[in-house]
């Protein structure tokens, strides 16, 4: 937990331990999640739901002692920087995550590639194998995928092709070394791990930046056979209360419209714009004055609110959703 911590905190920023524990284990509010969206942590939401906060502290704590970890008058944290270079490896597994997009899934979601992988490698060669998974949520995308795709068996492996040749070659290796065929027996992740990952939490971690990448991949591509197996999986990592949200205002509604028709307070219609916005490259930031995105200081999300709201004259939501378009590069 120590190694996790220090990589935690190896940041050009010195960042705030409290709403960094508060993402970790989930705590879904726009003030989390755009805190993580700046500070370049996003992908770590919910990535550890059990930690405990006073043995977290208790670390930071023992941290601070040595001198490991710094801070400043604000209780901002930053690691010294005689670790940065060597939590290096730990630190670009930190931010390979995507637990805020695919966190809910991203297990069963390879399970279910596994088994993909198998029932069609063995097809024309035999019938007779044990599956690597036996229950319906697995066997029935996989029995559909057999019975309506044309071909399945060349298709299937050019995509896995072009996902795995966009993968660094050890990540790449990391994850065909678990799949299972003839004469193939995949292993178990613990076989494959690293030994530099073998401890927790680098052990999930390594294993989840891995899979989540390939899924992304998979999304982005948009590879006909994996993207149409793993689209229930991928929509169900998403907030269902923002989906319904984002429709009505896809179809014009206003955010006062959306909270008369859901019934539902100002702040939780902003949070799933948001949530929205933190996910979607495409969202619909033209529905907003566009003149506050002109006049957001450089590095906005390092003023106060109270600044910026002077400054801009603004409303809380559309500061908050150009931010996160200013954080991601996006030309309103």
């Amino acid at each position: 937990m120590d190694v996790f911590i220090l990589a935690l905190f190896a940041h050009s920023d010195k960042l705030r331990p409290s709403t960094l524990y508060q993402l970790l284990v989930g705590k879904r509010t726009s003030s989390v999640l755009s805190y993580g969206c700046f500070y370049d942590r996003l992908g770590l939401f919910q990535a550890l739901p059990d930690l405990d906060e006073a043995y977290f502290q208790q670390r930071i704590d023992y941290l601070l002692n040595k001198g490991n970890l710094v801070t400043d008058q604000q209780g901002l944290l930053n690691t010294d920087e005689d670790f940065k270079d060597a939590l290096l490896p730990y630190k670009q597994i930190l931010e390979q995550a995507s637990y805020y997009r695919y966190g809910r899934t991203w297990q069963e979601s390879w399970r279910l590639l596994c088994l993909l992988v198998q029932a069609v490698s063995y097809q024309g060669v035999t019938n007779h194998y044990i599956p690597v998974e036996n229950t319906p949520m697995y066997t029935e995308p996989v029995r559909h995928i057999l019975q309506q795709v044309p071909d399945v068996k060349n298709n299937l492996f050019q995509e896995l092709w072009q996902v795995f040749e966009r993968l660094p070659a050890e990540t790449a290796d990391f994850l065909a070394g678990t799949l299972t065929g003839p004469q193939v027996l995949g292993k178990t992740f613990f076989q494959l791990v690293p030994d530099l990952y073998q401890q927790q939490p680098w052990d999930q971690l390594y294993t989840a930046a891995a899979i989540q990448r390939f899924i992304a991949h998979v999304e982005n591509q948009k590879t006909p056979i994996l993207s149409r197996i793993l689209a229930p999986f991928l929509q169900r990592n998403l907030n269902q209360s923002m989906l319904d949200t984002r429709r009505l205002f896809q179809n014009g509604l206003s955010v006062k419209d959306i909270m008369r028709q859901r019934n539902l307070k100002e702040g939780t219609v902003n949070d799933h714009l948001i949530e929205w916005a933190l996910l979607d490259e495409h969202f619909p930031y033209t529905r907003f004055d566009r003149q506050i995105y002109t006049h957001l200081p450089v590095c906005s999300w390092r003023y106060r609110y109270q600044e910026l709201q002077q400054m801009l004259g603004a409303d809380f939501l559309t500061i908050r959703l150009f931010q996160i378009a200013q954080k991601k590069g996006i030309q309103c």
